[in-house]
């Protein structure tokens, strides 16, 4: 598939974001790494988040849906995953992955045109903000200490850095 433009675009590039993010949570889980309760509630949650996530930015992408995950992504979080050498790591990694995909979302929302569109990504954004405060809270991090006080665009994935699949 070629790079669409448009929302319908912008909303694919985001569904590969979210697959991906999915494809991450499932390899940190196969990976045994993370095991405490309360860290494995959190991470199920986030990864049913963005399967759920990925299926309504599917829809509205329509015919310009991504075929699957954002495979330069997964070969990175891979990379990452593998890497970490336990649970306090891998839940530190989370925590990136959720700080870039709600920069994301910041640099989705200023990308798009269609009400539709805009409304999607803006119930999305919050989500991805509240994974990173409970992924903080479980590595015992202060939330008012962690993150900026306004979210930018710094972290942000983008489409031309990884292109839909």
């Amino acid at each position: 598939m070629t790079q669409a433009s448009g929302d319908a675009g912008i909303d694919a590039f985001a569904q590969s974001v979210e697959l991906a993010l999915a494809q991450a949570y499932q390899e940190l889980a196969s990976t045994g790494k993370v095991t405490t309760p309360a860290a494995v509630d959190t991470t199920t949650t986030c990864a049913t988040h963005h399967q759920e996530h990925a299926r309504a930015l599917g829809d509205a992408a329509g015919n310009s849906a991504a075929s699957g995950p954002n495979a330069k992504l997964v070969g990175r979080f891979r990379t990452l995953i593998r890497n970490a050498p336990d649970e306090s790591a891998a839940l530190e990694l989370a925590l990136g992955l959720e700080n870039k995909a709600a920069s994301t979302y910041l640099f989705v929302l200023g990308s798009l045109e269609a009400p539709e569109a805009l409304q999607l990504a803006a119930s999305i954004l919050p989500v991805e903000s509240e994974h990173a405060v409970a992924l903080a809270e479980l590595l015992g991090k202060d939330p008012r200490e962690t993150f900026p006080t306004f979210e930018t665009q710094d972290q942000a994935l983008k489409p031309d850095q990884f292109p839909v699949p």
